[in-house]
């Protein structure tokens, strides 16, 4: 059972309907992750905090290299198509 009002959902992908993350609370002891894509979704995993923990990090990690590639011009030069920023 997930907790609705510890739930945080995200829009993916560049166009409306690429796909969306949701991660919220389940058990009030796991983190539960859902990924949906193009009306498919994968099952939920659910992570404990150790390994939230981890996915944590590894977000900390990466982000700065992206934004670095982005300040050196490799950034998305594609038409943005989503209708609504999340």
């Amino acid at each position: 059972m997930s907790l609705i009002e510890h739930e945080v959902d995200i829009s993916t992908g560049r166009r409306d309907g690429d796909g969306r993350v949701r991660v919220s609370i389940f058990a009030n002891e796991l983190v539960a992750l859902t990924l949906e894509g193009h009306g498919e979704r994968a099952p939920t995993l659910l992570l404990t905090i150790e390994q939230a923990r981890r996915l944590q990090s590894a977000l900390a990690e990466l982000i700065p290299l992206v934004e670095e590639a982005e300040k050196n011009g490799s950034a998305w030069d594609g038409e943005e198509r989503r209708l609504l920023a999340s």
